[in-house]
């Protein structure tokens, strides 16, 4: 087999390809990897001429990867990080004489959810460790573009170390992994006059509403699938929090629908109804999302495991 020089390639360049996915910007890329832009966009033309390809198009939102660019990317990634595993091999982290903080995206679903088992779990394996919760909704507004996930910028920005959420598309800077699906419940009090009788759609629609959600004007996946069926909802109230949805519909003849686990923390303390939800084929996917970057370092790898772990264990 006909092999190259060693000395013939120049593994730089392929620091360059990783560094403009994962980073999406050529001015972010170069301060990534230590180059000026003049020299990102010198090696960007380089690579360009021994790959005969572009690589890359730019856009007003970023780069985008031209199709060969997305076929050589797993193994451009992979030797990167192969690269990055042998020379921090040495690197560890000691959970039992670490004092670090490690701070955690989430809304107040997962904080009620995940919290109390993975402080349990952590407090016995790192007790000098603190774990910081940082209120993570799934959207919000930024750079005059509504909707977009504010999780990339604190990612990006190392605010967080992870997020723990409901994932939509991430760009390839960023990792994702699935930790569990649910399906979602309809919530009523038990004193709700409309207890006594089947909970169909029409009594659904019948009913007023409380929408969580974290942008008030988005439309959510409930009301898009009522959209397509030419259907519409009451929405009484709009909260951030599902714990605040709890509230106003133990008090009320309101209803909401969540994710079953939360809403079963709640079921005896505010003698609530979980019943099955008209939409009961729509699931709640939770992931676990963190920077590409940090997917060898040891101390982000350990915090992952514990957050895998807790959701291995029975929700219920």
């Amino acid at each position: 087999m006909q092999r190259f020089q060693l000395g013939s390639i120049d593994l730089n360049l392929l620091k360059v390809i990783y560094a403009l996915v994962v980073k999406d910007n050529m001015t972010a890329a170069g301060e990534y990897i230590g180059l000026s832009q003049p020299a990102m966009s010198h090696a960007l033309k380089r690579v360009r001429a021994i790959t005969g390809d572009e690589l890359f198009k730019k856009t007003s939102g970023g780069f985008v990867m031209t199709r060969f660019c997305t076929e050589i990317f797993p193994a451009v990634r992979r030797i990167i990080e192969d690269t990055e595993s042998v020379m921090l091999q040495r690197l560890t982290f000691e959970p039992a004489t670490s004092h670090r903080s490690f701070r955690i995206g989430m809304n107040d679903y997962f904080s009620v959810v995940l919290m109390p088992r993975l402080v349990e779990r952590v407090r016995s394996k790192a007790e000098h460790c603190v774990l910081e919760v940082i209120h993570m909704p799934r959207t919000g507004v930024a750079n005059n573009r509504n909707f977009l996930p504010v999780v990339q910028e604190h990612l990006d920005e190392g605010t967080i170390d992870v997020a723990v959420m409901t994932a939509d598309n991430f760009p390839a800077r960023y990792r994702c992994a699935s930790l569990f699906t649910e399906r979602r419940v309809c919530i009523m009090s038990a004193h709700n006059p409309a207890a006594k009788d089947p909970l169909t759609l029409a009594a659904l629609l019948s009913l007023g509403h409380v929408k969580v959600t974290s942008a008030p004007s988005r439309r959510g996946w409930i009301d898009e699938r009522l959209d397509s069926m030419g259907l519409e909802r009451r929405v009484v109230a709009v909260v951030p929090h599902f714990s605040a949805a709890v509230a106003i519909v133990a008090r009320s003849e309101l209803v909401a629908i969540m994710p079953e686990s939360v809403a079963k923390l709640f079921e005896r303390s505010h003698e609530l109804l979980l019943l099955e939800s008209p939409f009961a084929a729509e699931k709640q996917s939770t992931s676990m999302i963190w920077l590409a970057e940090k997917e060898r370092d040891p101390a982000s790898l350990w915090l992952r495991e514990q957050i895998s772990a807790c959701f291995t264990e029975d929700l219920s």
